[in-house]
């Protein structure tokens, strides 16, 4: 087949369902440069983005290609290592946009040794006679030579990110966000055509709304105004003042790394959001970022920034945007115009393109370590952005160096990015403990963050007299003798380890008439968890009785305010907060915090307790044994709390080079492969399934028969589904071929693809599975509740 005329090689299909008109491939180029000059230009890469962009689709000026345009019975061939080829070629600048170019249909794979070595291994594969037909054209002459007659220069490329080699962490993440930048320009500009027909050939997607930093403080103040005149005077408001302050004036220090510890009720949350506000005024940055370990948080959270900057304010929709599996419940509006424009929150979840972004700690890392384009998309978009973490203790021990050594590279000051990270939480783990491991480690240049509350420690002590813990760990009591005690008390909260203590508590607390009994854990559905806990914050309004069984789900970010609260043997950490959920608000007399260990023969605690357990209880002994004061000095004291972590890292091995369960993560980044620390770095592990339960009939009965009709869903539909079915649903642990749970769950079907249970995203509760209205989940196998 003869060459197209040179005016007229494409990039697209026609649009409309192929109704409409084709895309020029000079357009799309074009197109995908403007955009990807401009995300890069966050981070100073402008020629990188634009060179990469202008180039990464080289390969179809070729004829094959054009022929598959017309034809899709042409198979479909590699056009972008030619101009991956083309960019290698630009030496150290060209390096990594030559690697992102290469990977922005397939996903990332490596960081090859050296630019010289990545040019040679391009030109190689191109040349191997016996993998030709692999490509849409070889010649890369040819390809040039159309390149340029279709009215593109060869790209300038000087300065921008440079392969360094001596800290892995840190060029894997400048690959990423080259890769971010030109996979989310790609898909952007493509989706402009796509949504165009013959009348208007390019709809592009509105962008989404900009950070007004002055408005945005105008309505913080607004609200933190409110706020005091509804609370009042009680006796952590000095402290909650104390910290706001602390907070504003610590949003002079230059962008970086920082902390911010300090006690639970003191008001982290608007602390944290008037530092990231006056931060952002400071320093021009352009986004704020809230990440949260779980879901409840979150929408406590979300109910606040979305008070704050609501539309009758002025703000423009979408200012908030969360962006986690339960944001479709509130995000996800019926579709507007035809181009979907008015279908925006779905949209600007996929790169983030909102000033205000709140989503999760598994969101964020899972996608800070990614290697396919989904995930990767918007994260050029945290480049210029106060990321702030709630609840930093919750990030395991086994990914804190991965984890820190990448962030810090965002936060480096004098670095491309212009982050700021801040780590926010009543028990601030030492990571700054860790900074040799990733220094020396070859990661990154290490972690080194600046407390923003430089006098947490009198807000620690003013905190002090809230709380008085009890020790009784010693000594293990059997659960039914638990329960007794328990049953006494009018105003309650038990904390346990695992899901079957919570069931066995709640099943004995019932039998014994106890009045007020709920229960949550997450072997309740969301949408029941939110129930509960409305009906917590009612009791608790009206001065009804309450004897909550939860597990640690409620320890973190969750406004709950007991007079005693009972905590099963745990982290030193995760018993610290707890008693932030004990006399929160310091009225009246010191409220109670019980520690006690379970009467059991069986297993404990949750995978990863273990150590930090054993951690505790040895801690704890030094403690008493070589100091003359109350043990609740342990949990509201920084300093003692440091040197527990001290004495943890000791215990795992992580204050030294000792080979730990992080090793083989670490070998990834030092080894740069993309696809294997991918698969390695998990904050919760893969080995569950969603289950969609009878917690609301109507609407279980509504969705259990959408994804077995006779017409398969959609990709599209299928989504839909997913996000109607979440607050319904349950994880459990994925039960094997002989485990009796196995025969009453039906699993959800891909497509056409009709999965195994083992392979299975999601199933359907069939009869058999009992959903309780005080317990959850009940199955005719209990080795789920296990954790």
């Amino acid at each position: 087949m003869a060459a197209f005329n040179v005016s007229g090689y494409l990039g697209h299909s026609a649009n409309d369902n192929g109704a409409g008109v084709p895309e020029l491939l000079r357009d799309h180029l074009q197109r995908v440069a403007e955009l990807a000059a401009r995300f890069t230009s966050a981070f100073a890469a402008e020629d990188q983005g634009r060179a990469a962009a202008l180039l990464h689709d080289l390969g179809k000026y070729a004829d094959q290609f054009q022929r598959r345009i017309c034809d899709p019975r042409e198979p479909g061939r590699d056009h972008w290592t030619v101009g991956a080829y083309a960019l290698a070629k630009y030496g150290e600048h060209g390096f990594l946009p030559a690697i992102a170019a290469e990977s922005h249909h397939r996903g990332l794979s490596s960081i090859p040794p050296t630019a010289k070595k990545y040019e040679r291994l391009l030109y190689d594969r191109i040349t191997d006679p016996a993998i030709a037909q692999q490509f849409t054209e070889t010649d890369c002459k040819i390809l040039a030579d159309r390149y340029r007659a279709d009215g593109f220069d060869w790209p300038k490329v000087s300065g921008g990110l440079v392969h360094g080699g001596q800290f892995a962490a840190s060029d894997m993440l400048d690959v990423r966000m080259l890769f971010s930048a030109l996979v989310d320009a790609d898909f952007v500009a493509s989706e402009g055509h796509f949504n165009g027909d013959a009348n208007h050939c390019f709809v592009p997607r509105d962008d989404g709304p900009a950070l007004d930093i002055d408005q945005a403080l105008a309505a913080l103040g607004r609200f933190v105004a409110e706020v005091r005149k509804q609370r009042g005077c009680d006796p952590i408001s000095p402290l909650r003042e104390q910290l706001y302050a602390a907070a504003v004036r610590a949003a002079d220090f230059p962008p970086g790394a920082f902390t911010l510890t300090a006690p639970t009720g003191c008001g982290k949350t608007l602390a944290m959001l008037a530092f990231a506000l006056h931060h952002a005024k400071r320093h021009g940055l352009r986004r704020i970022i809230l990440v949260m370990p779980f879901l409840n948080i979150i929408d406590q959270a979300a109910k606040i920034y979305r008070a704050i900057f609501a539309e009758q304010y002025g703000f423009p929709q979408n200012t908030v945007l969360e962006h986690h599996s339960l944001a479709g419940r509130r995000d996800d509006t019926a579709r507007g115009d035809d181009n979907g424009r008015n279908y925006p929150a779905r949209l600007l979840s996929e790169n983030w393109d909102s000033p205000i972004i709140l989503t999760t700690t598994v969101q964020f890392f899972e996608s800070l370590m990614a290697c396919k384009t989904s995930p990767c998309r918007k994260l050029h978009r945290i480049a210029g952005s106060v990321v702030l973490f709630d609840e930093a203790q919750s990030l395991p021990p086994k990914l804190a160096a991965a984890s820190l050594a990448t962030v810090s590279r965002l936060a480096e000051v004098a670095g491309p990015y212009r982050t700021s990270i801040v780590l926010a939480t009543a028990t601030q783990p030492a990571f700054d403990l860790l900074d040799g491991r990733i220094r020396d480690g070859r990661l990154s240049p290490g972690w080194k963050p600046k407390e923003i509350v430089q006098t947490n420690g009198e807000l620690f002590r003013g905190v002090s007299s809230r709380v008085h813990t009890i020790w009784r760990h010693e000594t293990p009591i059997d659960l039914d003798d638990l329960a007794l005690e328990i049953a006494k008390l009018p105003r309650v909260l038990c904390i346990v380890n695992l899901k079957r203590h919570a069931i066995c508590l709640a099943t004995k607390l019932r039998e014994l008439g106890a009045q007020g009994l709920l229960h949550l854990s997450t072997n309740l559905c969301p949408a029941h968890r939110e129930k509960v806990l409305q009906e917590i914050d009612s009791r608790m309004n009206s001065g009804g009785e309450i004897c909550l069984i939860a597990t640690q789900c409620v320890e973190a970010g969750v406004d709950l305010d007991f007079p005693v609260v009972f905590r099963a043997l745990a982290p030193l950490e995760a018993i610290a907060q707890a008693a932030g959920r004990c006399n929160r608000h310091g009225r009246g007399e010191p409220g109670q915090l019980i520690v006690f260990k379970p009467l059991d023969s069986g297993r404990l605690y949750p995978p990863g307790y273990d150590t930090a357990v054993q951690a505790t209880e040895s801690f704890w002994k030094s403690i008493v044994r070589t100091r003359d004061i109350n043990a609740v000095d342990i949990i509201n004291s920084p300093a003692l709390l440091r040197q527990y972590y001290e004495h943890l890292y000791t215990l795992t091995g992580r204050a030294s080079d000792e080979r730990t369960d992080e090793q083989e993560l670490l070998d990834a980044i030092r080894a740069g492969d993309f696809a294997e620390v991918a698969k390695l770095y998990r904050l919760i592990e893969s080995n569950t399934i969603n289950v969609l339960v009878p917690y609301d009939r109507e609407v279980f009965d509504a969705l259990r028969n959408e994804p077995f009709s006779e017409k398969p869903l959609s990709p599209k539909e299928l989504r839909t589904w997913m996000h109607r079915a979440v607050p319904h649903s349950v994880a459990i642990f994925r039960p094997d071929i002989d485990n009796p749970l196995t025969p009453h769950l039906q699993p959800v079907p891909t497509g056409a693809r009709k999965p195994e249970l083992s392979q299975a995203e999601w199933a359907v509760a069939l009869p058999g599975i009992e959903y309780h209205g005080l317990l959850g989940l009940l199955t005719p196998s209990s080795n789920f509740l296990e954790a």
